[in-house]
């Protein structure tokens, strides 16, 4: 019985894959009959592997052209103006089609929602592209990531005698920072101290999650930040080693 032979992964690891391996039902093996003799039985095959298509430098030179659109016009940009401002910077020019921008876009959104509830449990990015790519990701999505289910809203969590923000802070330090950070940064609202009010009226099981949340938060990223500085000290360690 002749064998299929699966096809040969790609050589090209530092791309990112458009979508997920495609399985092949009619390729899983199934038992001999007892009524059968002189057959072999079905080798299955092997799973394919990803396809793969932008190179993380691509990826990086679109995030950019997103981030400096939005930062100078204070809005997203539509697929064809990013289209037209790569333009000459992508290793692969039949990908600067309008489509295959809004489509490429549309996997590192999905891709920096994963990140990001993984980088919130302790798992952080262990190559240099991936921890860019999620950085210019962080500046374009940050805030308004989108779970795959819809929870069913919690009743809120509320004090009717509200606490003092000195004492709330001395609870929950990391949050209470959280919240002041966020005060500063609402203008109107900050002034009329809208929010710290708010605050003050949180329960305690609402305040607890949220401060274990914002310390993982805080972890995640020191560990990431201190991998990324060790990272570049061995690049220049090697890089002075050639020069003496």
């Amino acid at each position: 019985m002749t064998q299929e032979h699966p096809s040969p992964a790609s050589s090209d690891t530092t791309v990112s894959s458009d979508s997920a391996p495609e399985s092949d039902a009619s390729t899983s093996s199934s038992p001999l009959s007892s009524g059968s003799s002189g057959s072999e039985p079905a080798v299955p095959k092997k799973p394919r592997p990803p396809v793969r298509s932008w190179p993380a430098s691509d990826e990086i030179a679109l995030l950019e052209a997103v981030s400096a659109h939005r930062e100078k016009h204070g809005r997203m940009p539509s697929p064809s103006d990013i289209a037209a401002a790569l333009q000459g910077r992508l290793r692969a020019e039949d990908r600067l089609g309008a489509e295959q921008v809004a489509r490429r876009l549309r996997a590192l959104r999905g891709r920096y929602d994963s990140a990001a509830a993984r980088l919130s449990r302790g798992t952080i990015p262990v190559k240099e592209d991936d921890v860019t790519i999620y950085r210019l990701s962080k500046l374009i999505w940050a805030g308004t990531r989108k779970g795959k289910r819809r929870k069913k809203a919690r009743a809120a969590d509320a004090r009717a005698d509200p606490r003092e923000f000195a004492e709330l802070s001395g609870l929950y330090p990391c949050l209470s920072a959280e919240v002041e950070a966020i005060d500063k940064g609402c203008g109107a609202a900050a002034a009329a101290g809208v929010l710290k009010r708010a605050f003050g009226r949180i329960g305690d099981d609402t305040a607890a999650r949220l401060e274990a949340r914002v310390k993982m938060q805080r972890v995640a990223e020191a560990r990431a930040s201190a991998e990324l500085d060790q990272l570049r000290r061995n690049v220049a360690g090697a890089l002075l080693r050639l020069s003496k």
